[in-house]
């Protein structure tokens, strides 16, 4: 199965590689992407090797890459990838804030 990053999830990815590099570098941003992107990798193989996010509507999914939540739809065809928020972050609130982009 193949996943699909919806627009949000975009979003999320360039937002986190625009806060590494700012803080610390471009390299350091990259292997971040990278990491993530290892774990969605990850989630074409194992579908369900996430955990259901239970505070969420519309049966999302969420897995754990690094310090990183990865939030995710399982379709017939595709893994949807939702939103990718910081772990130290309130996802309630990070989710909510997302609402309209999902």
């Amino acid at each position: 199965m193949r996943y699909r990053l919806t627009a949000s999830a975009r979003q999320d990815l360039d937002e986190i590689f625009t806060y590494w590099e700012e803080r610390a570098s471009v390299e350091v941003a990259d292997r971040l992407i990278d990491s993530i992107i290892d774990y969605l990798w990850v989630l074409g193989q194992f579908s369900k090797a996430g955990k259901p996010a239970t505070e969420t509507p519309g049966n999302l999914r969420r897995l754990s890459a690094g310090q990183y939540l990865v939030y995710y739809r399982i379709s017939r065809r595709t893994i949807d990838i939702i939103h990718i928020f910081h772990g130290a972050r309130s996802q309630e609130r990070a989710l909510r804030g997302r609402k309209k982009t999902t």
